[in-house]
């Protein structure tokens, strides 16, 4: 009986040692897209909750998380209240690293139909705007700049376009 029980504690031992050795992250900033000013308390989330932090008053983060046994690609999602989330994934192979951000789009139906000529032959319904914000820059850190959520205010600008045509 002491003999199973001293392997199931070793066994139990060896794989909780185990979840530790490999560990992702990054730092960075995050600024907003229109007045270029850094974001503070904005949430940082790595590989879906290894690792969330906030940013501090000057924009800046620093989130690291252990991926127990295997080399994982971090994801990371960042939203504030106000802004449009954003997320990226960075990708390593040999000495390169590749990102994709997540994009994604909203269908928002306009209150009126938006006509193109005078026989009404030609109109538009509505428009898709933007869920999430998309710009970044890489130098030393990770800089990623959130865009201010306003759909009523993308919409007025598309229909607003569309008249100018």
């Amino acid at each position: 009986m002491n003999m199973k029980l001293l392997f199931l504690s070793s066994c139990l031992l060896f794989m909780m040692s185990c979840g530790e050795f490999m560990r992702t992250g990054m730092n960075g900033k995050i600024i907003d897209k229109e007045t270029g000013k850094p974001i503070s308390d904005a949430e940082v989330n790595l590989c879906e909750g290894l690792d969330v932090t906030s940013t501090n008053k000057d924009g800046y983060f620093e989130v690291h998380g252990k991926t127990g046994a295997h080399k994982i690609d971090p994801i990371v999602v960042v939203t504030k209240d106000g802004y449009k989330p954003f997320q990226i994934k960075i990708s390593y192979s040999d000495d390169e690293s590749s990102y994709s951000v997540k994009t994604e789009t909203k269908w928002i139906k306009y209150k009126d139909t938006v006509f193109f000529n005078s026989e009404k032959t030609s109109f538009l319904l509505g428009v898709d705007i933007e869920k999430w914000s998309q710009d970044f820059a890489i130098s030393d850190t990770l800089t990623i700049y959130l865009t201010k959520e306003n759909d009523k205010k993308e919409v007025e600008q598309s229909r607003d376009l569309l008249k100018l045509h």
